[in-house]
């Protein structure tokens, strides 16, 4: 009797644990399908945005990082960007689109949605179309709507440039200053030389300024000559070595903070324009004296180490010890601001501009020191190997200062203009 009981339980049991199990086999089910056609739906609702850019644009960045933020929020938005200032291809999309768009193709960044396009970047709401760009101003709450009401009527697709937009007539065409970069503000033209693009990526500038730094620097490489001259002149090879990478090291240190100070400075003040007029008016003002040295060399005004500060210089070379070349790193380096400053301003007026992280800016001040010391440390090991004396170095340096002076006055004087112009 309790035998045939049991197994009337373990039927009963066994049935109810198949009710669960189709249950639970019911629930998964849904959940699927819910997540499948949600899926579905997400990807009927896809919208489409197309972002041109150029590289070191700083209303691009912070568009960049705007669109990147949207994302994360909105699901159903995608981003296709596209680098015009060197990808030729892109330009020539661009170039397209904005002619499909009856817009202008005058500066970046600009946004493509739902058949409306965006001239430049800032934070706001205004909905102000510039009859100058034939766009609306991109401002950020501006193209947030334009990609939520294309979530609303179940997506937008990507721009095509087959679509002809007329201009519009309800809202407002206020006249403002579009948050734009121009696009002919990275040319300059030079007489022989041509069109020179000036939108260097910033790695490759600081690479060319740092090394222009320091190969065609006069100050630091009278210092170098000097004390190089006078160690071997005491027979201490392996001593000039240590006192040569002590000095250049300790010269990278106190660049690299003076240069980080000053670029903090700019980019915390707020006013790039100002800042950039001003450092292009010095900048040149520096050029045209270094072009004066080539004609009329040591008449008049030149950039140069103070003379007050020369005795100094050579009171801590003949010392010649690792602290003495440490305070001679640090008190070159400051007192010759005047004489070699115009290449770490430049670049660093610059830096400013392309508005990065301060975290960044200090990784690319970094790398253009790197390139600033190597000519200094390139110099310390030909005089430790013996592959070319003192003596002779100083009379080539004598001879071609001139012409040393003349490249860097160009150099200068380019950018001086571009900074003013751009």
């Amino acid at each position: 009797m309790k035998k045939l009981k049991g197994e009337k339980y373990r039927k009963n049991y066994s049935a109810a644990e198949m009710i669960f199990m189709r249950v639970k086999l019911l629930i998964l089910f849904l959940i699927f399908s819910f997540l499948l056609i949600s899926n579905i739906v997400r990807a009927e609702n896809k919208v489409c945005l197309y972002f041109f850019y150029g590289q070191g644009c700083p209303h691009c960045d912070q568009e960049k990082q705007f669109l990147r933020e949207l994302k994360i929020t909105y699901k159903e938005l995608e981003v296709k960007e596209f680098e015009i200032y060197y990808n030729q291809s892109n330009r020539e999309l661009f170039e397209d689109m904005t002619k499909a768009f009856n817009t202008i193709s005058s500066g970046v960044p600009m946004t493509f949605i739902n058949g409306k396009a965006y001239i430049g970047f800032a934070y706001g709401d205004s909905e102000i179309y510039d009859p100058r760009y034939k766009a609306t101003i991109g401002y950020s709450e501006v193209i947030k709507d334009a990609i939520e009401k294309c979530i609303e009527i179940g997506g937008c697709e990507c721009p095509t440039i087959e679509i002809t937009v007329e201009e519009p007539t309800e809202i407002n065409q206020s006249i403002v200053t579009p948050p734009v970069t121009p696009l002919e503000d990275q040319m300059i033209t030079v007489p022989i030389l041509g069109e020179i693009n000036l939108s260097i990526p910033i790695p490759l500038l600081g690479m060319i300024l740092g090394f222009v730094d320091g190969a065609f620097n006069p100050c630091a490489l009278s210092v170098v000559f000097f004390l190089f001259a006078y160690l071997m002149s005491i027979g201490s090879r392996k001593k000039s070595l240590i006192i040569g990478v002590t000095y250049a090291l300790t010269v990278f240190i106190v660049y690299l903070l003076f240069m980080y100070g000053i670029l903090n400075v700019i980019i915390f003040s707020g006013y790039m324009s100002t800042i950039k007029l001003i450092a292009g008016i010095i900048i040149i003002i520096a050029g045209l004296i270094e072009l004066k040295d080539f004609f009329f060399y040591g008449k008049g005004f030149s950039l140069e180490i103070p003379k007050f500060a020369k005795s100094t210089i050579e009171k801590l070379i003949k010392i010649s010890t690792v602290p003495s070349t440490l305070l001679l790193g640090i008190f070159v380096s400051l007192v010759e601001i005047p004489c070699a400053g115009v290449f770490p301003f430049i670049y660093i007026t610059i830096l400013g501009g392309r508005v990065i992280s301060t975290t960044l800016s200090l990784v690319y001040l970094l790398w253009y020191n790197i390139f600033f010391v190597v000519p200094l440390l390139v110099l310390a090991l030909v005089f430790y190997f013996g592959l070319v004396k003192v003596e002779e170095a100083e009379k080539t340096r004598l001879k071609t200062r001139r012409y040393m002076r003349l490249i860097a006055g160009i150099i200068m004087v380019l950018f001086g203009v571009w900074m003013i112009t751009g």
